[in-house]
């Protein structure tokens, strides 16, 4: 092993030593609140899908002053898909009582909104069920990406995690099938099984989003779902920041920018390897073109 792949696991190592302390702490904090009665749920989710901005999107939406961080103030709770073990009152405990709604509202001049944002949810294949039996009013969020930069910059993203061991995206991709192999099933089958290859490892797979939006369509009412690309959100950032504000119960705030969040380093793969991901899209793209009511600019290229 080089010195220079050495020095990249010790960081990425002593990365997730840092993110595992602070869940921890912040966890312990949460477990002292989840007995306290008078929690709503959040009013709004975002569900993915990741590496489609959707940090970036949570940041913008969280400068508003009507919106209140949730206790542990993280972007995701994940409790639809990695820690379902735990309960509902556990859920809620990270979310801020009615009465401290009431106070901030009256601070603000208008009603308090909180959401989080956990990209696996949309992905997860009990996600979009068990959302809909535990906050069935819930606004849903959707950005969706071109499928092909996405599967780039999530392996791209695992490898600068530690998630990842296989630095060649080729690689990679000729192994995803072996890795998922009937996780989604044994998921299914165990509501506390966690799947780490499910997670870290579906570079093409998460792609395939007009399946994940079928899903979420059959158990959650289509009103409270709003599908926008990355695209448009970066290139009309005013009006679409002011459209998802709107959407969950958000005054719209012009001053408000959308600012790049967790944006990968530059990497450009092989010409065969963008082919490769183009046609493994093909079908499911056209899907997804007959399922929104809303321009998919990479269809075209």
């Amino acid at each position: 092993m080089t010195n220079t792949n050495q020095t990249g696991v010790a960081t990425s190592v002593l990365r997730a030593i840092r993110r595992n302390t602070r869940r921890v702490a912040l966890e312990s904090f949460v477990a002292a609140r989840k007995f306290r009665p008078d929690r709503p749920p959040p009013d709004f989710v975002i569900v993915g899908a990741q590496r489609c901005g959707t940090t970036s999107l949570f940041r913008a939406l969280n400068k508003h002053p009507a919106m209140m961080p949730n206790v542990i103030n993280a972007k995701g709770i994940h409790y639809f898909d990695t820690s379902y073990h735990q309960n509902k009152a556990w859920y809620l405990a990270h979310f801020a009582t009615q009465a401290e709604r009431d106070s901030h509202a009256a601070r603000v001049g208008h009603k308090a909104i909180v959401g989080e944002a956990s990209p696996y949810y949309m992905y997860h294949p009990a996600g979009a069920e068990r959302m809909a039996q535990a906050i069935p009013d819930a606004k849903i969020i959707v950005l969706l990406r071109n499928p092909v930069k996405r599967a780039i910059s999530h392996h791209l993203h695992m490898v600068w995690e530690g998630h990842e061991s296989i630095v060649n995206l080729d690689e990679a991709l000729d192994i995803e099938s072996d890795r998922l192999d009937g996780i989604e099933q044994r998921i299914l089958a165990d509501p506390s099984y966690v799947s780490r290859p499910h997670q870290h490892y579906s570079y093409m797979a998460r792609g395939h989003y007009a399946q994940q939006l079928e899903r979420l369509f059959a158990h959650i009412d289509r009103k409270n779902i709003l599908v926008m690309t990355t695209e448009k959100l970066i290139s009309d950032s005013e009006s679409s920041l002011s459209a998802i504000q709107s959407f969950i119960g958000l005054e719209p705030d012009p001053s408000i920018a959308l600012e790049k969040r967790n944006a990968s380093e530059k990497f450009e793969p092989r010409q065969e390897t963008i082919q490769r991901l183009t046609d493994e899209f093909a079908e499911s793209n056209e899907r997804l073109a007959n399922l929104v009511d809303i321009e998919i600019p990479w269809q075209s290229t």
